[in-house]
């Protein structure tokens, strides 16, 4: 299939899923408890998808609350900052502020400038975000499928001189205390090697990634950008009923030879079909979600915590 024929394919793909995810949106019940501030531009002159919301508990007062920074994911093609909501809302109600962005997508840019309206977002919150309340000395970054590779790209990023001047971004002033990957398709190079069409697409996928940066192209997949730093704390969320297991499984492995400290929140077959990808994200709501969700949390608390007692 030539590549014009494949990425219209794509982009249709990613069309219907955002009609579904619309629908499902209507039919859920919004989380109770949470306060919005939507639509934040975080560069002068933004575009549509260069937004930011922020969430915060409803009893919100004057005490600065620890930050969760989320990522969503979309196949760095499909998404935006609201894409998550109700997962946002389900989060600051548990007492967070939470931030999500939009961010560009292919095939406009590259993963490059993908990366740069992410760390832009960071830089906007950096400046305001402890006015209107966050807590920068207690900040979590979470990402879902691609926003999960996003997440982790971010996460190594900041840590290292050599990647930011690859990317082009400046680090910031604050840190990431643990980062929770749900469900992530981290290694976009090896997308040919799984079914469906992201990876029947994915030659395409990583020729619209790289873009005009060739300069990029040895630092794409989580496991070439994280060698060799020290990286906080991570949680791995996900399940055998996920369409990217297999994903899942090289994450594992990648954590393991480089010996970083890592925790899991896995769901076998048996526990339910209905446990697909980024279930506890898309489904706030169910009883699953929320003990995934809430796990999370008592994993970025507990971090938090120790960092304070350190």
């Amino acid at each position: 299939m030539q590549d014009e024929s494949l990425l219209a394919h794509l982009m249709h793909n990613w069309h219907e899923v955002a009609k579904k995810d619309q629908q499902r949106i209507l039919r859920q019940a919004k989380p109770l408890g949470a306060l919005t501030q939507t639509d934040y531009s975080y560069i002068s002159k933004a575009g549509p998808l260069q937004k930011l919301n922020l969430y915060f508990p409803r009893s919100f007062d004057t005490e600065k609350l620890p930050t969760i920074i989320d990522i969503h994911g979309g196949g760095w093609m499909y998404g935006d900052c609201h894409l998550n909501d109700n997962y946002c809302r389900f989060l600051a109600f548990q007492g967070y502020a939470v931030m999500a962005m939009s961010y560009r997508l292919l095939p406009q840019i590259g993963l490059r400038e993908m990366i740069q309206d992410i760390f832009a977002s960071l830089h906007w919150l950096e400046s305001f975000g402890s006015q209107k309340g966050l807590d920068l000395t207690r900040v979590f970054l979470v990402g879902d499928s691609a926003g999960a590779h996003l997440a982790g790209l971010t996460l190594c990023i900041q840590k290292s001189l050599r990647l930011q001047n690859i990317y082009g971004v400046e680090a910031l002033k604050f840190n990431f205390d643990a980062l929770a990957i749900i469900c992530g398709v981290m290694e976009p190079r090896k997308l040919a090697l799984g079914n469906g069409i992201m990876s029947q697409a994915a030659n395409l996928q990583l020729k619209l990634m790289i873009g005009k940066n060739p300069e990029i192209s040895n630092a794409i997949d989580f496991s070439q950008v994280c060698r060799n730093i020290h990286l906080p704390p991570i949680m791995i969320i996900g399940g055998e009923e996920d369409s990217f297991w297999w994903q899942t499984k090289l994450l594992l492995e990648i954590l393991k030879q480089n010996k970083f400290e890592f925790h899991t929140k896995l769901w076998l077959h048996s526990q339910g079909p209905h446990l697909t990808h980024v279930f506890n994200v898309s489904h706030w709501e169910w009883s699953e979600s929320q003990e995934t969700n809430l796990a999370m949390l008592d994993f970025f608390q507990k971090n938090s915590v120790s960092k304070q007692k350190n």
